[in-house]
């Protein structure tokens, strides 16, 4: 993990440890640490059934492809991905994470076929564990800059906003 301070940690009073954690939060962020570890296509294993994903990380992408609830992204997307989490809290039943994702643009991605271009795109989840595995999720991915790396055209239209000085 990286060495840079979390915004929470930032706002605790010096003397706290912002890493202290009970032994239930510890092991919630042991299963996120380890779901984040594997490869795309196992994850599951880590999710109870009927797990509810309120928000896919690429969720706008998702909405403009017209490829929702997580259709416009498989295992073979970005194939050799590799998640480095780069900060990661815990309270309770919840977990929050920032990560880095890395791999190589191989397959299909909201509609965009393979680039095999490298991909580095931050995003950041929160997570509710019950009984050891994942209950409910959200996820927010950086995806202008994922599309800026894939080399897509970026307009106002496909960002659904009007430009000043332009009728609707």
């Amino acid at each position: 993990m990286s060495a840079v301070r979390s915004l929470v940690a930032a706002a605790l009073p010096a003397d706290v440890d912002p890493r202290s954690y009970t032994p239930q939060e510890q092991a919630n962020i042991d299963l996120i640490v380890r779901l984040r570890s594997v490869p795309f296509a196992e994850r599951r294993k880590f999710m109870r059934p009927g797990m509810r994903h309120h928000r896919w990380g690429f969720a706008s992408l998702a909405d403009i492809s017209g490829m929702k609830d997580g259709r416009g992204y498989d295992a073979h997307s970005i194939s050799d991905r590799v998640d480095t989490i780069e900060d990661i809290i815990a309270k309770d039943d919840r977990v929050w994470a920032v990560w880095t994702l890395r791999g190589t643009h191989t397959g299909q991605l909201f509609g965009i076929p393979a680039t095999r271009r490298c991909l580095e795109v931050l995003e950041c989840g929160v997570w509710r564990i019950e009984d050891g595995l994942v209950a409910e999720a959200w996820f927010f991915g950086d995806e202008l800059g994922l599309l800026r790396q894939l080399g897509a055209p970026i307009t106002a239209e496909l960002l659904d906003i009007q430009v000043i000085g332009t009728t609707p």
